[in-house]
């Protein structure tokens, strides 16, 4: 590859990229807010490249980059496979050997895993379809083939299932005949306790496969086992054979879903539905936002849209970027985050106060502040937590000031109902 040593990587820069106009960058603000290293991972997680990017690549590559930054930061949000292509390709002598050969073999790694993922996945559905269960693969690499055309270019660390409730049971004894063991110490009785996530883990492999029907975390459900999903399923080919797999429109609302429910703290999630809207022009658009309005995630997919068009420039229809102008909350969260690649990550969003995010993003009024009553109820953190992007925030502390007298008092009188009912029992017993 011609590496160079790390002390001549100032010096270099490609010259037939020279005098190239940076115009082109300017289209995606989120870049502006970011630290260098943060806008080189920005830049490079993508499959396509023009030349106003490669100039920006090039000129970030030889600007003083925190190369371990780089390295460090790639991993953690899941883009390695996507930054390495495109410094080889745009900048190969500026990338300090060490780092150069980290990327090499961890993209190996990542390749390798993939293609036994894949294998493993159309062994499974065949095994649960001889059961009579219908199990729709989500993420991974189905989503791998489907946005990006490439198994080795998104990062998969499991096999994600989504099956009806109903059939769970059933779907688990086929895992356990396929050499799965459970592996959650937290799922109690599995299906018993209507318990959302099954985990699973093969005995002598790296195999994990999680069952879902439910997307859920704290403060945080929705429901994945909709009859329309398996209506609009779309063969996806994969290396061995087609596998059915959500059809865009359904797979864009579940991504942003996904994404919302982690705070978008991996840039990985927003590369994902940039390159699944830019490999599918053809989206019906106005399907997506209908059937989200109804799954009441609208807000959620706006917010992941214009995360994709802040950061990597995804063009959008003028109907949603009109939705997406026309909400102040969703154009400000835009710009916050990931966190982590911010020049002030203190003032970005992530997982810690994500039920802050989720209140925000609730599609009406009425559901808002029914989930401000349950955070009341909760003592979520959000109450206490200084979190300046939140404009809810001074009135939802006025709502639990308001409400802790009530929650007082209906605690005291459920522990007395409780107190006469167990002296009752008593009484009756001792007769």
């Amino acid at each position: 590859m011609g590496l160079q040593p790390r002390s001549r990587v100032a010096q270099w820069k490609p010259s037939r990229l020279r005098g190239i106009s940076r115009k082109g960058i300017a289209s995606a603000p989120g870049l502006s807010l970011m630290r260098a290293e943060g806008r080189l991972l920005v830049l490079c997680a993508r499959t396509t490249v023009n030349e106003f990017v490669r100039v920006e690549v090039a000129d970030l590559a030889c600007d003083g980059i925190d190369w371990d930054l780089v390295w460090q930061l790639s991993k953690a949000h899941g883009v390695a496979p996507l930054v390495y292509r495109n410094l080889v390709t745009i900048c190969p002598a500026a990338v300090p050997s060490a780092i150069h050969e980290a990327f090499r073999r961890h993209n190996q790694t990542t390749a390798l895993l993939n293609s036994l993922l894949a294998k493993e996945l159309v062994s499974l559905l065949d095994a649960l379809a001889a059961k009579g269960v219908t199990a729709i693969p989500f993420k991974g690499v189905t989503l791998a083939q489907t946005a990006y055309g490439d198994l080795s270019l998104r990062e998969c660390a499991d096999i994600d299932l989504i099956v009806e409730q109903g059939a769970i049971p059933q779907a688990r004894k086929v895992l356990w005949s396929q050499g799965y063991q459970l592996t959650s110490q937290d799922m109690g009785n599995g299906e018993e306790s209507g318990e959302p996530y099954h985990c699973f883990q093969k005995r002598n492999g790296i195999v994990a496969v999680d069952l879902q029907w439910v997307m859920t975390s704290r403060h945080f459900g929705f429901r994945l086992d909709r009859g329309a999903l398996w209506r609009r399923l779309k063969p996806i080919q994969l290396p061995t054979k087609p596998v059915g797999g959500l059809c865009s429109e359904d797979l864009l609302i579940l991504l942003c879903v996904h994404g919302s429910k982690h705070a978008w703290e991996q840039l990985k999630w927003v590369c994902d539905v940039a390159e699944l809207v830019r490999r599918r022009p053809a989206l019906d658009w106005s399907r997506v936002l209908f059937q989200a309005g109804e799954w009441g995630c609208r807000r959620m997919v706006l917010l992941g849209l214009a995360m994709a068009h802040s950061l990597f420039d995804t063009v959008l229809p003028s109907m949603v970027l009109r939705e997406i102008d026309g909400d102040a909350d969703i154009s400000v969260l835009a710009l916050k985050m990931p966190r982590q690649l911010l020049k002030q990550p203190d003032q970005g969003i992530d997982e810690d106060c994500a039920p802050a995010l989720y209140m925000t993003l609730k599609d009406s009024w009425v559901e808002r502040w029914k989930f401000g009553v349950t955070l009341c109820r909760a003592e979520a953190e959000v109450l206490t937590r200084t979190l300046p992007w939140f404009r809810f925030q001074r009135r939802l502390r006025l709502l639990s000031v308001c409400l802790r007298p009530v929650h007082r008092f209906l605690a005291k009188s459920i522990l007395s109902v409780r107190m006469r009912e167990t002296v009752v029992r008593w009484l009756q017993s001792s007769v």
